[in-house]
């Protein structure tokens, strides 16, 4: 699918539904007594494998037109799945569900694609086994997994330093089914959706926040509440077509109902300090998550930015897409401590900047630091994307080719079904 190089993005656009609240929501309401249902869920392949997981696991899930409906097992009535669970390409997926499993009395193996079984497992584990669960990971650090549960985890303290919402959540999963208090600290905040959905349904967690870290303490009560969930848009997403939006001249753009949770936005707050025009109105909470409305219009060139490391973890799934649009930014950009960008999909960072010099952008990479020479006037393109079957890569640099005043060459698109199925059908229903 290519784009008319004059196109601008303009019109209504509702962003696919949250995948890190898909993720968490049947998760949870797998956990809950009674039914709940669930509006507006993300059917990339990720949730979805996560979904069938939880059916394996003993969650019943039905859908009905658009929506779905779980009736769950309380925590430490997992069933013992009879097959092994396949995770696909899903990291959140994979780490939420060891946590669930953790404290049950089950035996699992946890299995995924290529890319996944590179993806590092022993930040989450190594917590894990601390409450008693065994494990057994491949090389002591990557999928597949082989776990053990145990039916009696001990309650423990823990800190968390590396920022990951993974971590943290496969420990508050694991304490569902913890006899006593859970306390976790975390040095970095990170996004806080499970903290939100389990306050929803119910159950007995405090927290708390300072200038640095935030406390979380979680007293055992075995009943989560069903629910009536709506997910909110994904920023994460939506991040692709604001950038476009922001610098294709003659944009103009309603984003509608996405999430504005404040671990979620850190990449609308760099465009909009590029001089990205975008405007926030209709705030309001459902299911405990801040939700708005946005206007987007383009009005100006961007300028360039730094982002030091301690602004990075909320926003590392949008620095592929800010990286196209410091391409564009007069000035030099400069992205601080990337290394979380390593152990994604793909390692990232070494892909975006070796896209962006094949599109003809200047850019280097010092330790885990990464240097973006902006052009506002980029002529190169009719260069051949490489980008691993990374969603994210792919999706960035599709919008690269928008701007860039020749094709590129994007080989393989089923990525995108990864995390934003309809991601090509957005662009062009918005492309004018």
């Amino acid at each position: 699918m290519s784009l008319n190089k004059l196109s601008t993005i303009k019109g209504v656009y509702c962003p696919p539904g949250d995948k890190s609240i898909s993720h968490r929501i049947l998760i949870l309401t797998g956990q809950a007594i009674g039914q709940s249902k669930i509006s507006n869920l993300l059917e990339g392949e990720d949730v979805i494998n996560t979904l069938k997981v939880m059916k394996l696991l003993g969650a019943k899930i039905s859908k009905i037109d658009d929506k779905y409906y779980v009736c769950g097992v309380p925590p430490g009535g997992l069933f013992q799945p009879k097959k092994i669970l396949d995770f696909g390409n899903s990291g959140t997926g994979i780490r939420l569900i060891s946590g669930l499993i953790s404290s049950n009395n089950i035996e699992v193996k946890l299995i995924g694609d290529v890319s996944l079984s590179k993806r590092p497992m022993k930040r989450v584990t190594e917590h894990l086994v601390k409450i008693g669960a065994d494990v057994k990971l491949s090389k002591d650090l990557f999928p597949p997994i082989k776990l053990r549960g145990t039916g009696s985890a001990i309650p423990l303290s823990f800190n968390i330093k590396i920022p990951s919402a993974q971590i943290k959540s496969a420990i508050m999963l694991s304490a569902l089914n913890t006899n006593g208090l859970v306390k976790i600290k975390e040095f970095k905040s990170t996004r806080d959706h499970t903290e939100n959905m389990l306050k929803s349904m119910g159950y007995n967690i405090k927290v708390k926040e300072d200038h640095s870290h935030r406390f979380i303490e979680m007293i055992n009560n075995k009943e989560l509440k069903n629910i009536d969930f709506n997910v909110p848009g994904d920023p994460s997403s939506a991040a692709f077509i604001i950038t476009a939006a922001c610098l294709k001249p003659g944009s103009r753009l309603l984003v509608k109902n996405i999430l504005f949770n404040k671990t979620r936005i850190g990449f609308i707050k760099t465009l909009k300090s590029m001089g990205g025009n975008i405007t926030v109105i209709n705030k309001k909470y459902r299911n405990n998550e801040l939700i708005a409305d946005l206007k987007v219009e383009q009005k100006k060139n961007l300028k360039s930015t730094i982002l030091n490391s301690n602004e990075i973890p909320l926003q590392i799934d949008e620095i592929p897409i800010l990286s196209i649009a410091a391409s564009f930014a007069k000035g030099l950009t400069i992205f601080k401590g990337l290394r979380e960008l390593t152990v994604k999909e793909s390692n990232r960072l070494l892909l975006i900047n070796e896209n962006l010099k094949r599109i003809g952008v200047k850019s280097k990479i010092k330790k885990y630091d990464l240097y973006i020479y902006g052009s506002q006037d980029l002529k190169n393109g009719a260069a051949k994307i490489k980008h691993q079957d990374d969603h994210r890569i792919l999706m960035s640099f599709y919008i690269a080719n928008m701007i860039c005043k020749k094709n590129n060459i994007i080989n393989d698109k089923s990525c995108v079904k990864t995390s934003y199925p309809t991601f090509f059908k957005d662009i062009s229903l918005l492309s004018n």
